[in-house]
């Protein structure tokens, strides 16, 4: 089966980083605080880099990496154990027509992200003799139900998340889907979703913050004295 740099806080926003450094040149704006050298220049640009990669894509994981799919499965299960018309098996015919009014929507169309999302989605039946592991699949194109098992209403939700530009099931793909499951399954529902994902440590939200040089750096030699303390600490007890 989703700088302007502020020496109080030293906390900037990617947006005014960009501007202020022409294109974001994290290891330069590093080099030019007199206090790092290169290697840590490029420890910061990396760490530039990435977080601002999570705030354009609202994922915490790199490309490829999926590793809360199953925690998301398990909170999708107890919640469709306590809302089990969402998980109620209906005609394709019906499929199709909860389908269409979904994808028609101002709900769905806003939550389309860009050119990784499909404002247009379209929906097709697998054969019964699919995998009865699978019941529903989502590509750039459109969705795929399998009969008698993905034929419900909360697994057509599931897959528009994934088709309105989340293709994995990290932090933008569950923030979507809670937002389609409030508007065509009930409030209430995605509440206690959202609960389901939160008991499982999944995170909603995507920090918009990212540290400064000076701020990096000062968390950086934090963390450094920590683990030579610790090695210490090992050393003196042989």
């Amino acid at each position: 089966m989703y700088i302007e740099i502020e020496e109080k806080e030293n906390i900037m926003n990617l947006w005014d980083f960009e501007k202020g450094f022409g294109k974001g040149n994290a290891y330069q704006s590093a080099i030019d605080t007199g206090e790092m050298n290169h290697d840590l220049a490029i420890k910061y640009s990396n760490y530039f880099h990435k977080k601002s990669r999570a705030i354009r894509t609202g994922r915490l994981q790199a490309s490829g990496v999926d590793s809360g799919r199953n925690k998301v499965y398990q909170s999708e299960f107890a919640v469709q154990r306590k809302y089990p018309d969402s998980s109620e098996i209906i005609s394709e015919k019906d499929c199709r027509k909860y389908f269409n009014r979904i994808v028609k929507s101002k709900t769905y169309q806003s939550l389309v992200t860009g050119s990784r999302g499909q404002s247009d989605p379209q929906l097709r039946f697998m054969k019964a003799s699919s995998s009865p592991r699978v019941a529903g699949q989502a590509s750039w194109n459109g969705v795929a139900l399998r009969p008698m098992v993905g034929t419900n209403k909360y697994t057509i939700l599931h897959e528009l998340a994934h088709t309105a530009g989340h293709m994995h099931h990290d932090v933008s793909f569950r923030v979507t889907l809670v937002k389609l499951v409030s508007r065509f399954l009930g409030t209430q529902m995605a509440k206690d979703l959202k609960k389901e994902f939160r008991s499982r440590k999944l995170k909603m939200s995507v920090s918009q913050n990212i540290m400064s040089p000076l701020k990096w750096l000062e968390g950086y030699n934090r963390m450094a004295a920590m683990r030579d303390k610790n090695h210490l600490i090992k050393e003196m007890k042989k």
